[in-house]
Formats: structure tokens, C-alpha cells, sequence
């Protein structure tokens, strides 16, 4: 979940506040766009009549404003700051950003869903919701109210019947995530759609990222892939959840693991809705030798986004299966610090051929 980090300092002495305001305008313009998480245009700075100066910023997580740290002190760009300011009177605090049940992101994003999909208002639909550009992630559809507009107009017109239901979602922040069912001319085609939209400051949608694939029934365990628990507690978990899923994918199911699955997920309860996998982290233990005995090893090759909310966190990563590229939504929800439930959607990654935009990721 997102984060306000805000710092309080006084000036070293017989420094002029004409030239910390350089310095510091030198750190938003050269240091913090390239810092994975920070939120541009965020960061405020004001000065009490004590001399105290005080800086907020957003950022997408703690964990990102954690990394920001460790090359703060050594880049160029932020010397003149550091050499100007008493470190000693440097104070920082960080508050976890709780969204609102009333999110404007997440009533666009359903708003696009069910009126520009669902209902066939495509370009009034796309026009309303999204902001000043529209990245697009989503195979086939091109940037941009157009691209959007030429790829659903079409889809509207050949599928007659549309019945779309949002089964999960949450907020993090500036990003909404979706997890939604279609079913189209009445059982022709069903499928599961996972969606990852970022907003403006005005929660309007500014990019998508999404996984489509084909719905089908129960598996080995009885569950299907829609399935199970939607409501999100433990908010005040959430970085700390986050994190665990964090560590799951980069230490213990990755190329060559640093973990045991069991030092994240629950050896008691492990609910699984993959559509070809049994309940249990046993069963994933054995999945995972077998593919690794036949040389068709499944890990994650790269986390590209990472969002929660309470005990639900999700994300967005190229995986790998038998040395093919995926694109994979993994959904867990944790419980008393440990994974206990899981839903995912994979898909092929495209050729560069089939891609209309700037790719998957």
C-alpha cells in the first residue's frame, strides 16, 4: 500500500535557503524520477517560520521508499542537499496510506468495464475514464482512446451477449486491480480477466496492464478459478504481506532458490485455485521437483509489479515454464503472516509481431 514519507531538517549553518531550495529542486528533478515507486509530482516542501523546512513524498510502497535510501546518500545529484542540511536535526516518519472503500481509480476502472464493455459504450466509456494518455499493455490494442475504441467496437459487435461480473478487486494507492468473469453469447466463449490499472491524481486511468484466459471448471481439489474468499482484512498488514509475497518469488520460486516454499507458505492450509493444482503446499513441493527433475523447471523470472491491499496482494511477473515466456497475475491472500490462498492467470508472452504497444510489462 502506498506511503507518505515526510522529512523534517533545519539548515546547516550559514546556509542561504536560496541555495537548499536549489539543491532540493535539483533532488526532485534529477534524483526521484528515477527512483522505482516515487510518485511524480508528489513531493511538497514548505518552510515554518522556525526555519524548519519540511519535505512530503508518495511513494508506491514502503519497500520503494526503502530502496530510494540506499542510494540517496552517494548519488550526484543529492550532495548539495545532504552538504547543506544539519543531518542531526533531520527527523523522518512514513503513514500507511488506507484507501478508500470509495476510491475514484476503482470506479473508473469498473465504470470501463461494465459500461465501455459490458454495455458497448466503448468511446464514451474510455473518453470519460481515462486521463491525459492511456498506456496499453493488452495484446492487440493499440495506445491511446482510439486504440481502445478500434479493438473493442469490433469485440462489442460480434459478441452480442455480454455478461461481465468484477469478482475481486483492490486498491493500492494510485493502482487498482480487477480480477473480473466474462461470459459471452451465452456460454460461446468464457474467460478470466486479470487488469492493472494506474491512475492520475484525479483517479482517472493512466495506463493497463492485463492476463486473459480461458475459464474453465474445478480443479483436482474442487475449486474453480474465480472462486473463493473476496473480502480484504488486515489492513494494517499490508506492506508487511506485501513483502512476504515479495521474498516467496525472488527467494523460493525462482531460478535457483535461496527458501523452501515452506517458509512462506502455510504448511496447514494452502488453498489453491490454479486450474490443474491439488489444495496443499506438499503438492506444490512436488510440482516443482518433477519440473525440475524434467528440465521444465516453472519460476519467476522478474516481479514487474507488486500491489496489496491488507491480507491481498497481487502481482504482475514474467514467468517461465519449460524455458517459454508467460506473463502471470498471481493473487494470495495471507493469513497470520503466511500464504493460505491463491488464485493466478497466466499468458503467453506475445511475439513482437502481435504487439500493438509497448509490450506485456
Amino acid at each position: 500500500m502506498a506511503v507518505i514519507e515526510t522529512i523534517t531538517l533545519r539548515l546547516a549553518e550559514g546556509t542561504s535557503a536560496e541555495a537548499f531550495a536549489a539543491a532540493n529542486a535539483r533532488v526532485e528533478a534529477d534524483y526521484l524520477p528515477l527512483q522505482p515507486g516515487y510518485n511524480a509530482g508528489s513531493r511538497v516542501t514548505t518552510i515554518a517560520e522556525d526555519g524548519t523546512w519540511t519535505i512530503s513524498l508518495r511513494w508506491d510502497s514502503a519497500h520503494d521508499a526503502d530502496a530510494s535510501m540506499g542510494s540517496f546518500m552517494t548519488a550526484e545529484a543529492t550532495q548539495d542537499f545532504l552538504a547543506l542540511m544539519d543531518a542531526e536535526t533531520m527527523e523522518m516518519r512514513r503513514e500507511v496510506e488506507i484507501a478508500s472503500a470509495a476510491s475514484p481509480g476503482l470506479a473508473n476502472a469498473t465504470r470501463l468495464y461494465m459500461e465501455g464493455i459490458r454495455d458497448g459504450d466503448a468511446r464514451r466509456a474510455v473518453e470519460t475514464y481515462t486521463g491525459d494518455r492511456y498506456t496499453q499493455h493488452s495484446t492487440g490494442v493499440r495506445d491511446g482512446v482510439e486504440g481502445f475504441v478500434e479493438f473493442f467496437e469490433p469485440f462489442i459487435e460480434k459478441n452480442a451477449v455480454r455478461d461481465i461480473e468484477i469478482v475481486r478487486s483492490l486498491v493500492d494507492g494510485r493502482f487498482v486491480f480487477v480480477q473480473a468473469a466474462q461470459d459471452l453469447n451465452n456460454g460461446e466463449a468464457r474467460w478470466v480477466t486479470t487488469d492493472l490499472f494506474d491512475t492520475d491524481g484525479n483517479g482517472k486511468i493512466i495506463e493497463h496492464w492485463d492476463v486473459i484466459a480461458a475459464l474453465g471448471g474445478t480443479n483436482p481439489a474442487g475449486h474453480t478459478q474465480i472462486d473463493g474468499t473476496t473480502e480484504i482484512t488486515d489492513l494494517h498488514l499490508t506492506e508487511q504481506n506485501k513483502d512476504h509475497v515479495r521474498r516467496f518469488m525472488t527467494e523460493a520460486f525462482c531460478a535457483e532458490p535461496t527458501a523452501p516454499f515452506t517458509d512462506f507458505i502455510s504448511s496447514e492450509t494452502y488453498i489453491n485455485h490454479n486450474p490443474d493444482a491439488p489444495d496443499g503446499v506438499e503438492a506444490l513441493i512436488e510440482m516443482d521437483r518433477r519440473s525440475r527433475e524434467a528440465g521444465e523447471t516453472l519460476y519467476y523470472e522478474k516481479i514487474h509489479r507488486i500491489v496489496g491491499q491488507g491480507d491481498m496482494v497481487v502481482t504482475l511477473a514474467h514467468q517461465v515454464w519449460n524455458g517459454i515466456g508467460y506473463a502471470a497475475f498471481d493473487i494470495f491472500r495471507l493469513a497470520d503472516g503466511m500464504i493460505v490462498e491463491h488464485w493466478d492467470n497466466v499468458e503467453p508472452l506475445p511475439d513482437a509481431s502481435d504487439t500493438s504497444n509497448s509490450g506485456k510489462f
